[in-house]
């Protein structure tokens, strides 16, 4: 394209006047290039919004983790019977960590849920978890106030306890008021050390109760069982392996068939996060191709509406020729139209696309915790790629209606009535 007509007046009042000729065909030749443009932003801006979402929500979690737990066997084995209880013990976390050194992190809970809560007159029913201090440095919850369960409290079996900031709402005027305060858990007492907001942990809400571990077991005379163990490794491990193995040691050491998979629970987070962010990478694929062959189909629209418009003006470009236009000036014209129809009809879509990720940012999703999406958006530079690949590909388009232009003879095109 000749450069010089970007700064040629009459370049540019050429190009309104045929876009001013047939408005309608025009704007709806447009509308496909401004769709596949929207389509384009949003379905990638939404997208990459779930990513964010996941990456803010899983920013203080150990995301390469699991959780085991003991089942019923479906087999018999060694002489017991189908159908035995398993359990987990204390003695089990000990002859794991020293099987598997390559554990950042292991951590035993026991939960009673529907627990009776009460401050003053008021009470509810909440789940009470024992946790270790190591289940917060895997799945970290925002401390509003206070602290968490350290190793003090687990030494001394501390009567103290870390509340969600619902069950605080729920009993207490002010948040703040709550600290330093004596609830009843089942038939004891227990002074509110801390309070937490939006836990990261897949297993936890913001109604539950936190116990150290020793103080759970012998309220509860739990004495060594365990109801689920929380593990993490590395982020260079491989997760699903270490799962595999982690079952088949505990198979050997609690006599269950090798076979019987309803022995033990288990719920791998790296595998599940793993396939979430699949899936979150295939959206963003999926968002690109939809978004690039809608605007393709948009702009072959355009390319066959000039192919029309060099039709209805063979006899305009023939005169043109006639009193010396060289064919790169006919060309070039062509081009520009192609190119300007092209981008206005591309900048549209990015503004409609745009208003709408601003009102999913502003009031839908701040009014919504169940939608997993957080600054749904597209970066500049993968937006000024598509406005660059849109003009190449509305000057490629722009040729054919070009050439077909500059082969008009002018005394042809003078010809025509």
């Amino acid at each position: 394209m000749n450069w010089k007509l970007l700064f040629d007046i009459d370049a540019w009042s050429e190009v309104y006047a045929a876009i001013r000729k047939n408005k309608l065909r025009t704007i709806l030749t447009m509308i496909g290039v401004a769709w596949g443009m929207f389509l384009f932003v949003l379905l990638l801006g939404v997208t990459r919004g779930m990513q964010n979402g996941f990456d803010r929500n899983l920013a203080d979690a150990a995301t390469n983790s699991l959780f085991v737990w003991g089942g019923t066997t479906s087999m018999p084995h060694q002489g017991f019977q189908k159908g035995r209880l398993i359990e987990l013990k204390m003695s089990d976390v000990k002859r794991i960590e020293n099987q598997f050194p390559q554990i950042s992190l292991i951590a035993p809970r026991n939960n009673m849920p529907n627990s009776v809560v009460a401050y003053g007159t008021k009470y509810n029913f909440y789940t009470v978890n024992g946790d270790y201090p190591d289940q917060n440095r895997m799945f970290g919850k925002d401390i509003i106030y206070g602290r968490f369960i350290n190793e003090d409290d687990i030494k001394t079996e501390a009567k103290i306890c870390v509340l969600g900031i619902e069950i605080v709402e729920n009993f207490f005027k002010e948040t703040k008021d709550a600290m330093g305060e004596r609830i009843r858990i089942g038939d004891s007492y227990y002074t509110i050390v801390g309070i937490y907001d939006s836990p990261s942990s897949p297993v936890e809400t913001k109604d539950q109760i936190f116990i150290p571990f020793t103080t759970f077991q012998k309220v509860y005379n739990q004495g060594e069982k365990i109801q689920y163990l929380s593990l993490s490794l590395p982020n260079d491990y491989d997760i699903v392996a270490f799962e595999k193995q982690l079952k088949s040691y505990l198979k050997q050491i609690k006599n269950i068939a090798p076979a019987d998979d309803q022995a033990l629970g288990g719920f791998n987070l790296g595998e599940m996060l793993g396939k979430i962010m699949t899936f979150v990478k295939g959206m963003q694929f999926l968002a690109i191709v939809v978004g690039a062959l809608t605007l393709f189909s948009g702009v072959i629209a355009i390319s066959s509406i000039l192919l029309i418009t060099v039709s209805e003006r063979t006899k305009e470009f023939g005169i043109r020729r006639a009193l010396g236009a060289i064919p790169t000036q006919i060309r070039g014209q062509i081009l520009l139209e192609s190119v300007v129809l092209t981008l206005i009809a591309g900048l549209a879509g990015i503004v409609g696309a745009g208003l709408i990720l601003m009102v999913l940012n502003e009031f839908v999703i701040p009014n919504n915790d169940s939608i997993p999406i957080y600054n749904a958006s597209i970066d500049l530079f993968t937006l000024f790629a598509a406005l660059t690949i849109m003009v190449v590909m509305a000057t490629l388009a722009g040729l054919i209606p070009a050439q077909r232009a500059i082969a008009i003879k002018p005394i042809d095109a003078l010809r025509e009535e």
